[in-house]
């Protein structure tokens, strides 16, 4: 099945019960049950290893809302997911308030528009895949931010988009390796403007914040890309304090920017998306990058078969800092082939098989292996 992005609500809220739906209160959930290995221990891919994991992917969603009155509204998404432990936090707690029939402002915990796929990336029933190409969906640690938006929906001649701009604020704690640090972007804000006509689309968008990271360089990979090796960085802080430029590896209160852009053609049988991201930071610690995939689908009746090419790069700073920056740099790209069957109403089964090649790893030469994938994904 080819599912176009505007009608997912639509769908969702279908596949409730009559039930679910009293006084103005509307409860939807989702699932993904997933299961994955790689064919060697010579790569890293999105935690897996070469034993069958179930853990990481899977995971179940219940969304509630509730119209308080003609003009405002309020939305609780919960989120247990297997790689946490299966622990629930709320993804999403935010009020709406309609200022006018086109334009919305919520207040709150809210989704960070970073994707295309933004608004449903734990629902896995919405695109293809088993999960997204991390490579370009890869600012997990961010999906969600406390904050206020503004969007405006719009229509010129045969035309509809939207036009969204938020701010908020992201402070928390991760753990790598055992250790807990904190993250804190302030003065966070963004714009995303998005277009569609017919069955073409199109979406832009800009976002930036200042990050502080309350950790040792020497010990904290880039939280905004796939982990490097910590020893890499150990390497990195050490040949940067001797050439005397050390304090370029320290996050406090640094510029980070991150941009999107998208083109997407689904007539309902047949349908292309390429989209394009990147990281832009001042702090020589977060080595800026950009990734990008294209992919195509082609629905034949219930099966759907895609094909995948996505690829990513680090962008090294010139001079000595550029040099010291090699010891963690990362380029790497994979294809994947899939199919998606939707053997009943609201629910899919998928298949992903992807081949990924680290062309470099921590400034050296990778490998190759593939990763297996198996996964259903259910709206009810």
């Amino acid at each position: 099945m080819v599912l176009r992005k505007s009608g997912l609500a639509a769908a969702v809220l279908l596949a409730c019960s009559p039930a679910a739906f009293s006084d103005d209160l509307n409860i939807n959930g989702f699932m993904n049950v997933n299961a994955g290995n790689l064919s060697t221990e010579d790569i890293s891919l999105d935690g897996y290893d070469d034993g069958v994991s179930f853990d990481i992917g899977t995971l179940a969603g219940l969304q509630i809302s509730k119209q308080v009155n003609d003009t405002t509204s309020a939305t609780v998404q919960l989120i247990s997911r297997g790689s946490d432990n299966y622990s629930t936090e709320a993804s999403w707690a935010y009020v709406t308030y309609a200022a006018n029939e086109n334009t919305d402002i919520r207040m709150g915990r809210l989704r960070t528009p970073f994707f295309y796929y933004s608004d449903f990336l734990e629902v896995g029933y919405a695109y293809n895949w088993v999960r997204p190409p991390s490579m370009v969906y890869r600012l997990d640690a961010f999906s969600s931010i406390s904050g206020v938006d503004v969007t405006h929906r719009f229509a010129i001649g045969g035309m509809d988009g939207s036009v969204q701009a938020y701010t908020g604020r992201y402070n928390e704690d991760f753990t790598l390796s055992g250790d807990t640090y904190n993250i804190e972007l302030r003065r966070a804000a963004g714009m995303v403007f998005s277009l569609n006509s017919g069955d073409f689309g199109t979406r832009l968008s800009y976002h930036q914040a200042d990050i502080t990271l309350d950790a040792d360089p020497s010990a904290v990979p880039n939280p905004l890309a796939p982990p490097a090796d910590a020893r890499a960085l150990d390497i990195l802080a050490s040949t940067g304090a001797a050439f005397g430029v050390g304090d370029e590896f320290i996050a406090d209160e640094d510029k980070v920017k991150f941009y999107q852009a998208s083109v997407s053609y689904d007539n309902g049988s047949t349908a292309v998306i390429a989209e394009w991201t990147a990281l832009d930071q001042t702090t020589a610690l977060l080595n800026d990058d950009s990734a990008y995939l294209i992919s195509a689908a082609q629905r034949f009746g219930d099966a759907t078969v895609h094909l995948t090419y996505t690829a990513a790069e680090d962008e090294l700073e010139s001079g000595v800092v550029g040099q010291i920056q090699k010891n963690a740099e990362s380029k790497e790209n994979s294809i994947i082939l899939g199919m998606r069957y939707d053997y009943d109403s609201s629910t899919a089964f998928k298949v992903d098989i992807q081949q990924h090649d680290e062309e470099l790893v921590n400034g050296a030469k990778g490998e190759s292996g593939l990763l297996y994938n198996v996964g259903m994904s259910l709206v009810f």
